[in-house]
């Protein structure tokens, strides 16, 4: 089959053409650093990097939370811990009060810095967060946990909800804790404490039974307060087991998606070359035949 001059000028052109297409997207993808530049260009590796996309986007999401979940449970264990000093001191000041040896009048001297201590026990108890929300009090996190209903008289205003946050696919981790649990959990450790230091002001004479009832009440409220601290302390280390595993997944991941993605440079400049070559070939390919074309029409 005899192939006309026109024909072969067509080709030429076509050759030109794609070679063009083949330089410009050359260049975009060294400009950008992306060996895709559309889904078309690799459907196979697109679909994989959706899904790694998804997955890292889960992990960035995973960690953040671990790291919120992490700074609120080192917040509240720092107030849990000095609830628990507080309980300490008021446990060495009721031992002193059972002295024998006391009158009334020193009780009475006692006292002041019972009142004191109680009163920072309740602010701890009604700590709030930054977002100007109440701590202790479950999910009721706009009352406060502890109010003197009534004088002399306090009660538990919030719930024993905690609020459990994903660290990971399928794993939660509780992100607060109640008052109720810490200094309601069999009894009402806050009236006791009031109920003690109006019976040191008052009563003279043996004191001795509700020494010991004070007593008890503070050991059940330091062993629930020792209980939730080594919890909190449980949870916190592993959120930072779960950070460092999600830091070395994400690390893998970006890895992955590189290896999918990024334009081997050194790969793409002898592509570069060869179009380039090609191209020079094609022009003067064009140019011999236009040559002949006007050579024929002579």
């Amino acid at each position: 089959m005899r192939v006309s001059t026109g024909q072969i000028q067509r080709m030429v052109m076509q050759s030109l053409q794609q070679g063009g297409a083949d330089y410009g997207k050359l260049m975009q993808q060294m400009a950008t650093g992306n060996r895709l530049l559309k889904p078309s260009d690799d459907p196979l590796a697109t679909v994989r990097l959706q899904g790694i996309d998804k997955e890292l986007s889960a992990l960035t999401q995973y960690e953040k939370n671990a790291v919120q979940v992490k700074s609120r449970l080192g917040q509240q264990e720092t107030q849990i811990d000095s609830m628990k000093e507080i309980l300490l001191r008021l446990r060495d000041m009721t031992v002193e009060a059972g002295n024998g040896s006391y009158e009334l009048a020193e009780r009475q001297a006692l006292t002041h810095e019972m009142v004191s201590l109680k009163q920072a026990l309740l602010d701890l108890a009604n700590a709030r967060n930054e977002e100007g929300h109440y701590v202790f009090s479950g999910s009721r996190t706009d009352l406060p946990a502890v109010a003197e209903t009534a004088p002399g008289v306090f009660d538990y205003q919030g719930d024993d909800y905690q609020r459990m946050v994903a660290i990971a696919s399928g794993v939660m981790v509780p992100a607060n804790d109640s008052a109720e649990r810490l200094l309601f959990n069999g009894g009402n450790l806050l009236q006791d404490i009031h109920d003690f230091i109006e019976l040191l002001q008052t009563t003279p004479g043996n004191i001795g039974t509700a020494v010991g009832d004070m007593l008890d009440s503070l050991d059940q409220g330091i062993g629930n307060i020792a209980r939730a601290l080594t919890d909190i302390g449980g949870r916190i280390n592993s959120l930072d087991q779960v950070v460092a595993a999600h830091g070395e997944m994400k690390v893998f991941g970006q890895g992955l998606h590189n290896e999918l993605s990024a334009l081997d440079y050194g790969e793409a400049a002898m592509n570069m070359q060869q179009i380039l070559l090609a191209l020079q070939s094609t022009q003067q390919t064009y140019v011999n035949v236009n040559k002949l074309s006007l050579f024929n029409a002579l």
